[in-house]
């Protein structure tokens, strides 16, 4: 089966072209939201091949779990049949959503900018629930199961195998790769060149996401994968869903970094080298700024640069990832 073949039955399954509202990648899913839920048939979306399950995401919204060789040709393959940039800086939409029916959070590409926030997720299967119903485990399970495919080779339509993302890379020294990049970006920083920009800068979010693409590529990272939410389970989640899939993290956590033992606990969980990356001058800020909780999970931080200060991150980043892999 092409991916122009899967990506038609996830059309046909939930409901047509003109039931879709908004069409994102997400990791290993394509997050989708409808006009009309009950259009939706998961039994048909669950049989496609490559489909690992479907998770639910609040009452217009629908998470189709794929395995990571697979998902960005998907999604590729669904932008060209509604005729759309699956790179453009605007969702790739059929027609722009209600205010209530848009997601609240995506994966940003190159010079994509975020959408608005929306409903927070609800989680759901159609697959068979895991012990007791437990279904935050049962997508856990989906997940792990999708970076099991990601060793894998993928057969010819979705790519030669070389061409599968891998989680570390080679680390061998300057010029080879350094694995996947993953940027991760709290509240309120997409509002960049909007919010405060005698702190902040006048340089906007765009900028910021354009700066870290270049960056990484420069580097030697195999890509550079985008994230920015406003709600903090969402940030937990994408952590989460970076294990084993990228060899570091740069963090922003924004607000969040003075409140949350939960980034902290999802960083020691993964394991993952990251470097905690703040715009401002924490220390000359005010006094509930100066703590950081995600700073014990974290290589080093770097602050008071502005935009320019993701770069130094990546940098140092990219460094200790070459150390380890000539240890």
């Amino acid at each position: 089966m092409t991916t122009e073949d899967m990506a038609t039955d996830v059309l046909e399954h939930i409901g047509g072209p003109h039931n879709l509202v908004s069409n994102m990648l997400c990791m290993t899913r394509l997050r989708l939201a409808v006009a009309d839920p009950s259009l939706i048939d998961r039994e048909g979306l669950v049989s496609i091949p490559g489909v690992l399950g479907v998770v639910g995401r609040g009452a217009n919204g629908i998470e189709v779990v794929f395995g990571p060789n697979k998902v960005e040709a998907v999604h590729h393959a669904l932008c060209r049949l509604l005729g759309v940039d699956p790179y453009s800086t605007r969702d790739a939409t059929q027609r722009p959503p209600e205010p209530a029916q848009r997601l609240n959070v995506q994966v940003l590409r190159g010079g994509e900018t975020p959408a608005a926030a929306g409903t927070s997720p609800a989680y759901e299967s159609a697959a068979p629930a895991g012990a007791g119903g437990d279904e935050v485990m049962e997508l856990a399970r989906l997940l792990r199961r999708s970076e099991k495919d990601a060793a894998e080779p993928a057969d010819g339509s979705l790519g030669a195998p070389d061409e599968a993302p891998t989680a570390l890379g080679a680390q061998g020294g300057a010029g080879r790769s350094l694995g996947r990049l993953l940027v991760v970006n709290g509240p309120n920083i997409n509002m960049l060149g909007i919010r405060e920009p005698g702190i902040y800068g006048s340089q906007d979010f765009a900028t910021l996401l354009d700066l870290c693409r270049r960056t990484a590529a420069d580097l030697g990272f195999e890509d550079c994968v985008c994230y920015q939410s406003n709600h903090e389970g969402d940030l937990v989640d994408a952590i989460q869903d970076a294990y084993g899939t990228y060899a570091g993290i740069i963090l922003n956590p924004g607000a969040y970094t003075h409140t949350s033992i939960a980034l902290l606990d999802a960083l020691r969980a993964v394991g993952i080298p990251t470097i905690e990356v703040h715009i401002s001058k924490l220390d000359a800020r005010e006094e509930f700024r100066q703590v950081s909780y995600v700073r014990k999970a974290c290589l080093e931080t770097v602050m008071g640069m502005g935009i320019q200060g993701y770069a130094k991150a990546m940098r140092d980043l990219a460094s200790h990832l070459r150390r380890q892999g000539e240890a």
